[in-house]
């Protein structure tokens, strides 16, 4: 089950070969990318764009040593068991998932505005690819001549998220966005801009909560209809016949080889050939409910397996946009923290400008400036004679 894979329809290593296939370069044969490389150029490319990173590159280091004991940092963007070999996988590729998603609710910005068809968006993107590949050493990669048409196609199959499809395009939007984030009461204003590259990183990140919202509500539109059918699956397991154990069949088998074995009389061993058509049936009897068993089982795995998915689906969801509101929590901590010096230095430049207004003698006692000037005078006296 894939959380972001089903939502984001994009991958997340499309370039961790020439796009191409083979291309010539004069240049000297670059060195192999790694994961740990791209994931730190993620890493660094999402912060520079206004994202924020679930962990540092240190702790994911940590995390892969032991993942069944750190993998909670990474949580929501995990959609199966840590301590498998899927789940293994998307911890090693955290950061290059994170990135793939955050351009997803780039590319939406430009779409609920109605001008998702344009370049600008496009070329944004196309800068942000061209220094990430830079910056995990693929250089030759990025000046290849069809570098340019895959970050495109890229662009171009990312999904087009249109929350309001019938509505005006960015004022519905906006009402929108308003009423997914009214409950968490942010201090700070959210101001939506027309052009989202005109936006304050803090705007962003509020409008990033609302799309992972909006995913969440779909997810769980999906897996709630589903979850009738779940029970009625259940109730059909429960009820259905059960089998004989493995125990019951056993001591019947045994009962009657002992019975046969002890009975040496003519009599028994007439009645023998009856006793092993009752076995038989019995055994019959055995594997017939045996079967129904297993395919009730079967039918339960099969109606129940698209509730199961949605359901772990939507979990992960779930702790994906609590992680953003905590964040954006964060946010506007670390805001508050940084404009409380501001003030402070604001307040005491205001006393000293206060200080440097005011002349010298308006912090000079009168005696103290009537000796001054006495003193002034018979220095000058003095000087004179």
């Amino acid at each position: 089950m894939r959380v972001a894979g089903e939502q984001d329809g994009s991958p997340c290593h499309e370039l961790s070969r020439p796009p191409d296939g083979s291309f010539k370069s004069t240049e000297s044969t670059p060195p192999p990318i790694t994961i740990m490389a791209l994931e730190a150029s993620s890493h660094q490319e999402l912060i520079k764009d206004g994202g924020r990173p679930a962990c540092s590159i240190q702790e994911l280091s940590h995390i892969l040593a032991e993942p069944m004991v750190r993998y909670k940092a990474i949580l929501p963007w995990l959609s199966d068991d840590p301590d498998s070999e899927i789940g293994d996988g998307e911890i090693k590729t955290v950061f290059s998932r994170q990135f793939m998603r955050w351009w997803d609710f780039r590319k939406s910005q430009w779409d609920n505005r109605g001008i998702g068809d344009g370049e600008e968006g496009f070329s944004v993107f196309l800068e942000a690819s061209r220094r990430r590949y830079e910056g995990m050493g693929g250089r030759a990669m990025v000046s290849a001549p069809s570098f340019e048409q895959t970050v495109r196609r890229q662009w171009q199959q990312k999904p087009a998220s249109r929350q309001l499809p019938d509505g005006p395009a960015f004022p519905a939007y906006r009402e929108a966005v308003k009423r997914r984030l009214a409950p968490h009461h942010f201090i700070r204003p959210l101001q939506l801009k027309e052009n989202p590259r005109q936006q304050t990183k803090w705007t962003d990140w509020l409008e990033y909560l609302s799309y992972e919202q909006w995913w969440l509500e779909k997810l769980t539109a999906v897996a709630e209809p589903l979850e009738e059918q779940y029970h009625q699956a259940s109730r059909r397991l429960l009820e259905a016949p059960r089998c004989p154990s493995r125990e019951a069949m056993g001591s019947n088998c045994t009962n009657a080889a002992r019975s046969s074995a002890a009975s040496g009389s003519t009599q028994t061993r007439q009645r023998r050939p009856a006793k092993n058509v009752d076995l038989a049936k019995k055994l019959e009897a055995a594997r017939a409910a045996l079967e129904a068993t297993n395919k009730t089982i079967d039918d339960f795995i099969r109606e129940t397996v698209p509730y199961t998915h949605a359901r772990k689906a939507t979990y992960y969801q779930r702790h994906r946009v609590e992680w953003v509101v905590k964040e954006a929590r964060l946010m506007e901590t670390e805001m508050s923290q940084q404009s409380k010096p501001m003030k402070s230095n604001i307040k005491v430049d205001t006393k000293e400008n206060k200080k440097r207004q005011r002349g010298d003698d308006e912090e000079i006692p009168p005696e103290s400036r009537s000796k001054r000037g006495n003193k002034k005078m018979v220095a000058k006296v003095q000087f004179q004679a």
